[in-house]
């Protein structure tokens, strides 16, 4: 099976499927203008980008140009989030946004590397209304400040909760007895 060749980083565009290449018309086109509209506004904030197996398409920004990339990707009718998440990886956190275009069939993942020192997110719950849970839950777990947000506080732990579970230098502070299964 032939397939279009996708970029791994900045660079031209992937190749234009004929018209009878059938359901994955539709999600190409739209990669095609989301992906050369995004080149264009954030330039050098748009760090880089790559398709993966699944027909996602991957956007990594930097913070600085993470707002914008945001407001691009749904300017380019991705009109159902997903799913807002972020990753540790110790030295910086890495925050993901997955979204859907219902009409289009594009997938796209838009990535962006925050300092852990505190440093603020600005928030997507104008865009996107699941956003604001997606966001809470992100503030609570990593401790990712979203500026702007319309109501950020804790989801899952309690609001007198001492720090972020899912920050691998979190320590809790209580003990547990765990039975011994084996």
């Amino acid at each position: 099976m032939n397939r279009p060749a996708t970029p791994s980083t900045t660079g031209s565009p992937a190749a234009t499927p004929s018209a009878a290449a059938g359901p994955a018309a539709p999600a190409q086109t739209a990669r095609e203008k989301l992906l050369g509209t995004a080149r264009t506004e954030l330039g050098p904030a748009l760090i880089g980008y790559h398709g993966t197996d699944d027909g996602a398409l991957c956007l990594r920004v930097q913070l600085s140009g993470y707002r914008r990339a945001a407001e691009i990707v749904r300017g380019h009718g991705i009109d159902r989030l997903d799913f807002i998440t972020c990753v540790d990886w110790r030295d910086h956190l890495m925050l993901t946004v997955q979204g859907y275009g219902i009409e289009s069939r594009l997938q796209v993942r838009l990535s962006a590397r925050v300092a852990r020192d505190g440093q603020e997110v600005p928030t997507v719950t104008d865009l996107w209304f699941l956003a604001d849970w997606e966001e809470r839950e992100t503030y609570d777990q990593f401790g990712l400040v979203f500026s702007d947000h319309p109501d950020l506080r804790r989801l899952l732990n309690p609001e007198g909760w001492e720090g972020h579970p899912l920050r691998k230098d979190y320590v809790d502070r209580v003990a547990i007895a765990r039975p011994q299964y084996f």
